[in-house]
């Protein structure tokens, strides 16, 4: 094992440090004997230095930057041009020879697994738990066209043809255990190869296998990528170590991962320009329509040989790459770049909008935050490219033809629900920042500010300020290749797990009794320890910890009360209000019963309101955080936009009438798997839940949840659920808070009661309290309105008077009022005050405007000049109000 440090060593780290060890050991790393077999033999590329294994004789590997680009464009090297689809069938049928599984796709939200938001490649549908050994695989060997989503290829979507921010991986993937060796890396690359030459077509001798290092998830492994014609067609991983702080371990479980764009391989078998028009051919033809603009044959075929040579993430010098290119073609860079440019944004939208109807059909939602941050980038760019370019285009349009011809394959996308009211209100608040984004461009131009790499990043991280709209002012405007992958490096972040002391560490798990007996609330247990003189670990307890949202148990232990109960590593600590003696061996324990049930309902409440949620707002709606307490209980919900009153109405109602329904809130444990299996990745409401058994909570046909709370057993036991108030707490969230049981009634009542005063205070019907407020705020308006004007014509007589003294200052008196109203009214008298100093005096004006007066509270005299014609300057002198 290796000594260097690990800590904190990212997945690029790792690959660097072992590639060397790798290739100096391929013997023991690669699967030579069946390359060879084959008829392979190792070479060293002179240029990258990189091993490879080939027939024929060659120098170089098969890399586009080391091979001289794309030379399968225009040619006819498989056995037949495959369609999109097709490729993946003939794929399928080629492994199941060996006993492959082909699965369906997971979600691209990846919400089983906390480490990521977005399924970033086919291995994630098994982290942790498979890879790690912990629960069974689906099957030995399987087969998935996983939909995985990719934002830091943005800047070369378009460009070099191979890449996509969305795009199907497939996968063949096999798990092999101590006891079980189902197939590893010499039947692996057999496989593969069989399928390429055989399935495909590829003659042998035209694919080079190049030794490369993957790493990710905690996991890496040495791999084998295959290339024909300097296109990269996959890359099979031998997943067999896992990462520790002070180096690494072999994993119990080894895995072929075998990962490959589907794209790719329709691509190479039909030999056109760019992979887009083999992806999605009636998308591309319907934008090619609807903008007026198809990208030039000829242009197309010459510019695909060297655009694999683009890719910003491989080139040093992008600028020098492509100058080169513009001399090959016989083109200035600029006219390169014009055409590229364009034909780039009808291939970018095509991409990005396939990417977000999966995303948002999958639950994300564009926002400012999270994984939406990235959806919402993709969507922006969309709008920005058709601007840049007057394409006359409706994202809408370009939805429904990815919804006709994506959905045939994935039928699911037909049902897309809530997507188009989602883009709307996208548009909308795009429609919006442009034009703040338009003012501040200007701004920025004319104060001759200098627009560099850094700030450009800047102004569109924290602004959505696109460097297209910057262009449009300043045409000169450098844009760096990899503007977007810098985008996304400034939000990764690499999270740091610190080890911390465990105060329960050694101690045996407690026996959790609220589970199997949850109508007791009276137990004895033993004392495993005491943790400290108030805290106390038992062998057993009905008390439920913090956990899940839900609030704590409370009661008595031996007659002290238990303040707070917390769980740590399976262990039960109860938190008492004094100490408990030093040699207590055995405690009775005894619930707080009417604490635990309202705990109870509040609980199976908040599943109830997430299904009303859902039903009446959409199936985009997924819980995104939750709290339950004796006082109320509150729930966060993906939502793209407040909600109104009438939806706060309906949502109660859908709630209720299922609580009246009297329908059973059922428990049961399941393995991971078969839970997934039964009920699909909607169980994982509340995120990621650790073990290898799911609890399983189930109101059968309208909410199924794995959560560990304590629930009533059936809805009526909730009562009435009162909701209280919507919030949208932040971009794409909306928090409901709620109540059940006696407390719903209590706040049904204290609405009444309000009502009720306002009636008697106002001598009316409770019908008429609506018309009778409507008409006070009115007559207070026009009664604000007067006194406003009253006061403006004051200041005049007062400045009047001021005036008419002469000299170089104004002092001016004000009298009591609003603040507001005081400074607007010295506003609209500044032409007369050109010149002069004014002394504004007074107790009321502190908070008036700050481009008329430095703002500060509780001071008695401030004073400023006003010079007249553009910006005031501003000389401010201050002093504190006398005692």
């Amino acid at each position: 094992m290796l000594t260097l440090c690990w800590d904190n060593m990212d997945d690029k780290a790792i690959k660097k440090l072992m590639k060397p060890e790798f290739a100096k050991n391929y013997e023991k790393y690669y699967p030579v004997k069946t390359l060879r077999s084959l008829g392979y033999e190792r070479r060293v590329c002179k240029k990258c230095g990189r091993g490879f294994w080939s027939q024929a004789e060659r120098e170089y590997c098969d890399e586009a930057e080391c091979s001289g680009g794309y030379r399968f464009i225009g040619e006819s090297l498989t056995r037949k041009k495959f369609a999109y689809k097709e490729a993946w069938d003939t794929y399928v049928k080629t492994f199941e020879q060996w006993g492959y599984v082909p699965l369906e796709r997971y979600p691209t939200v990846c919400r089983w697994y906390e480490d990521l938001y977005f399924v970033a490649a086919g291995i994630n549908d098994f982290q942790p738990y498979v890879v790690a050994g912990e629960i069974e695989p689906p099957a030995p060997a399987v087969l998935e066209p996983q939909f995985c989503l990719r934002f830091n290829d943005i800047d070369n979507v378009g460009i070099t043809g191979r890449h996509y921010t969305g795009f199907i991986m497939v996968g063949q993937h096999t798990f092999n255990t101590p006891e079980r060796h189902v197939y590893f890396k010499e039947e692996g690359i057999a496989q593969i190869q069989e399928f390429l030459t055989k399935g495909l077509g590829i003659p042998a001798h035209e694919l080079v296998f190049h030794e490369d290092v993957w790493a990710g998830g905690g996991n890496f492994g040495p791999s084998i990528e295959y290339f024909s014609r300097g296109l990269e067609l996959g890359n099979q991983v031998y997943m067999q170590y896992e990462q520790l702080p002070d180096g690494f371990r072999e994993l119990r479980t080894k895995v072929i991962d075998m990962g490959a764009g589907l794209e790719r391989w329709a691509w190479f078998s039909q030999g056109v320009p760019m992979s887009y028009d083999a992806t999605f051919p009636k998308t591309m033809e319907f934008l090619y329509k609807s903008a007026g603009y198809r990208p030039d044959g000829e242009f197309m075929a010459r510019f695909a040989r060297y655009a694999g040579i683009l890719n910003v993430d491989e080139i040093e010098d992008a600028h020098s790459a492509w100058n080169d290119i513009a001399g090959q073609m016989g083109m200035s860079l600029e006219e390169l770049k014009d055409v590229v440019y364009k034909n780039r944004a009808l291939y970018a939208i095509a991409d990005h909008v396939r990417s977000l109807l999966v995303a948002i059909h999958d639950g994300a939602l564009p926002s400012n935050v999270g994984g939406g941050y990235n959806l919402r980038n993709l969507l922006r760019r969309c709008w920005t490219l058709i601007d840049q370019y007057g394409f006359d285009l409706d994202i809408n349009d370009v939805f429904k033809c990815h919804i006709d011809e994506f959905g045939s394959w994935y039928t699911e996308l037909k049902d897309y629900g809530s997507l188009f009211d989602i883009i709307e209100v996208e548009r909308k608040r795009y429609e919006e920042s442009r034009q703040k984004s338009q003012n501040i461009i200007n701004r920025m131009v004319r104060s001759g500010e200098a627009f560099t790499p850094e700030k450009l990043v800047e102004l569109y991280d924290s602004q959505g300020i696109a460097p297209e709209m910057i262009k449009e002012a300043k045409p000169d405007l450098e844009v760096p290749e990899d503007f977007y992958a810098r985008v996304q490096a400034r939000h990764e972040r690499r999270q740091e797990r610190v080890a911390e002391a465990s105060e329960t560490a050694g101690l045996p798990k407690t026996v959790p009794l609220y589970y199997e007996r949850p109508q007791e609330f009276k137990f004895d247990a033993g004392v495993v320890r005491l943790i400290a003189p108030t805290k106390v670990v038992l062998d057993r307890t009905l008390f439920y910890p913090l956990g899940g949202g839900q609030a704590s148990d409370t009661g008595f232990i031996n007659g002290i009360r238990v303040k707070d109960v917390y769980k740590q590593d399976g262990v039960i600590v109860h938190v008492l209000e004094s100490p408990l003696p030093a040699d207590t061996a055995r405690v009775v324990g005894e619930v707080d019963r009417d604490r635990r049930r309202i705990l109870s309902a509040h609980h199976t409440s908040t599943h109830i309101v997430n299904y009303a949620a859902r039903k009446v707002l959409g199936d985009h709606v997924w819980q995104a955080g939750a709290e339950k307490t004796p006082e109320k209980a509150r729930l966060d919900i993906t939502h793209y936009e407040s909600l109104s009153f009438g939806q706060l109405q309906e949502i109660e109602r859908a709630a209720n009438e299922l609580v009246l329904k009297n329908v059973p809130v059922e428990v049961e444990e399941l393995p991971r798997s078969e839970a997934e299996r039964r009920y699909s990745m909607r169980i994982y409401q509340g995120g990621a839940v650790p073990g290898k058994v799911l609890r399983i909570i189930k109101i059968d046909g309208y909410d199924v949840e794995a959560c560990g709370g304590i629930h009533v057993d059936n809805t009526a036991k909730v009562g009435f659920i009162k909701l209280l108030s919507s919030e949208r707490i932040q971009d794409g969230v909306v928090r409901l808070e709620f109540k059940s049981l006696e407390n719903s009634l209590e706040e049904v009542q204290r609405h009444d009661r309000i009502l009720r005063e306002v009636s008697d205070l106002w001598g009316v019907g409770y019908e008429d309290i609506p018309k009778t407020a409507a008409r006070f705020f009115s007559e207070w308006k026009e009664l604000s309105k007067k006194n406003k004007d009253l006061t403006i014509e004051l200041i005049k007589a007062l400045v009047g008077r001021s005036l008419a003294v002469g000299g170089d200052t104004v002092e001016l008196e004000l009298p009591a009022g609003d603040p507001g109203t005081l400074m607007k009214a010295v506003e609209a008298m500044k032409p007369s005050f050109k010149g002069k100093t004014v002394i504004l005096k007074g107790d009321n004006f502190a908070y008036g405007y700050s481009d008329i007066i430095d703002v500060r509270a509780k001071l008695a005299e401030s004073y400023f000049n006003v010079t007249g014609g553009g910006r005031e300057a501003r000389a401010f002198k201050a002093r504190p109000k006398a005692a």
